[in-house]
């Protein structure tokens, strides 16, 4: 399916509402394929900001009152804008907001927004529904991951791709379960096979929903907890993808991949979670086994959940 279909049948895109493609100086080539594709369908600008510095870091003002201007929201940024202040304000007007950090050439032509979404959004809430009312959620790998954590009393979210109704915010491409777990009860060892931010496999420690240690050949994340506080070393999410044409163009699409996990650092404030700091950083890991209440919801990265 071409992904101009998927994004206006995703966002609902009507021929009189206003769409504002944001994106920044080193996202521009990308963006302005967005933008071709959809600038007939609608009222659609396009407006370019400098580059922010890292995950969750505030889009400019004037990006942020542009976005409260528009209809719908196509964030076309290197970095994520999705977990800020920015993007709560517009969502909380009623702006639907696709969030599409580092979005890859290739995701337009062969990847994940290409999917049948029908195809995604079943197996999304298939396994949203196995997921939800859990307490205790254990993950291990070959990598070396070995984690739980408690999920009591928190909600799981679907990432499916419908952001149709007033106020949707998700990513695009879209496909996954995702939760934040109660911030405390978070120990183990998180081995991750893709973390933007590192060169090599990170390995963390983690005690106490903090990872109390990072194991890398770089210290860009050290010097991310130097400048945020120990905020920014809590482990903040949990998610698993489930689009079957997801592939590794970076984070965003890379976690949207059927049989892998993710798990975040620093801010979860706006899904459910009390950690609030100007950071959100994703990793990848391939092939996990993951336990809900000691069951096994994925086996060496294979769903066994029913169709």
């Amino acid at each position: 399916m071409r992904f101009e279909r998927n994004l206006l049948l995703l966002l609902g895109i009507k021929p009189w509402e206003r769409v504002l493609v944001l994106c920044d100086d080193r996202m521009e080539a990308v963006a302005n394929k967005v933008f071709s594709a959809i600038k007939d369908e609608a009222r659609v600008e396009k407006y370019v900001m400098p580059v922010r510095k890292r995950d969750g870091e505030e889009p400019t003002p004037t990006a942020a009152a542009r976005m409260l201007e528009a209809d719908v929201v196509i964030a076309v940024t290197k970095f994520s804008i999705t977990h800020t202040k920015a993007v709560r304000k517009a969502i909380e007007k009623g702006v639907r907001v696709a969030s599409m950090p580092g979005l890859d050439k290739r995701t337009l032509t062969e990847g994940g927004l290409t999917a049948d979404y029908s195809l995604v959004m079943q197996t999304t809430s298939n396994l949203l529904s196995v997921l939800s009312g859990c307490r205790l959620v254990t993950v291990t790998a070959k990598n070396g991951t070995s984690v739980s954590f408690s999920v009591e009393s928190r909600a799981w979210h679907k990432d499916e791709g419908n952001l149709t109704k007033r106020g949707s915010l998700g990513n695009l491409p879209a496909g996954e379960v995702f939760i934040a777990p109660v911030e405390e009860s978070i120990e183990g060892r998180i081995v991750f096979d893709f973390f933007p931010l590192a060169k090599t496999k990170l390995v963390c420690e983690v005690k106490a929903g903090k990872a109390v240690s990072i194991r890398d050949d770089i210290d860009s994340l050290e010097r991310i907890f130097k400048e945020l506080g120990e905020n920014s070393r809590q482990i903040a999410e949990f998610g698993i993808g489930t689009n079957y044409k997801a592939m590794l163009t970076g984070i965003l699409e890379g976690e949207k991949i059927l049989g892998t996990c993710h798990f975040a650092l620093g801010s979860n404030i706006h899904f459910g979670g009390k950690n609030d700091v100007p950071f959100h950083a994703d990793g990848l890991i391939y092939n996990p086994t993951i336990e809900a209440d000691g069951k096994t919801i994925m086996k060496s990265g294979k769903l066994l959940i029913e169709k």
